[in-house]
């Protein structure tokens, strides 16, 4: 909407910043001291600049040290619940493998005797590995759904601690 007027709140800021400067400037300027006493505020002014700026250098080098801290931890978090379900992974892909090796070779047995208890045998074992897929696969399931948690939590914990360490940031430079 501002920009439909042609100036934008960015610009009219910028102006009004280099406004100030200027009249500041002036004012300094036909201020009635003299040149020495001028000098002096102005050196004392540019002081006290200094020192502000120094200040706000070194809150914000602690708070990013923070924030940096703040993020290696939620880091580590995440690294450790998705370590988490990479192990339950591991272990029903291992329990589905061991389930499948066996009903193949009971398949394979039942093969050998005759044909009609093949024909079922298979069957069961049909039934059983889908069982067991079934029930890695939920399994795998919630132990996702319970990382993406985790993790969701640890990113909002930790987006949560920047935004305070940037606002006690903001209130020490006032």
């Amino acid at each position: 909407m501002a920009e439909k007027d042609g100036i934008n709140t960015k610009d009219f800021l910028i102006g009004g910043l280099i406004g100030a400067i200027v009249g500041s400037a002036a004012a300094l300027l036909f201020a009635p001291k003299s040149g020495k006493e001028l000098r002096e505020d102005l050196n004392t002014q540019v002081d006290t600049i200094k020192e502000k700026g120094n200040q706000w250098k070194d809150v914000a080098y602690e708070k990013g040290i923070e924030i940096s801290g703040v993020a290696k931890g939620t880091k580590d978090k995440l690294v450790d619940s998705a370590g988490g379900f990479v192990d339950v992974v591991k272990d029903k892909s291992g329990k589905l493998a061991d389930t499948v090796s066996k009903q193949s070779k009971a398949v394979k047995e039942v093969v050998s005797q005759n044909k009609e208890e093949n024909q079922e045998a298979a069957k069961k074992a049909a039934e059983t590995v889908k069982t067991e897929a079934k029930d890695a696969a939920s399994d795998v399931e919630k132990a996702a759904d319970k990382a993406k948690k985790e993790a969701k939590k640890s990113l909002d914990d930790g987006k949560d601690e920047a935004k305070k360490i940037a606002s006690d940031a903001k209130k020490e430079v006032k």
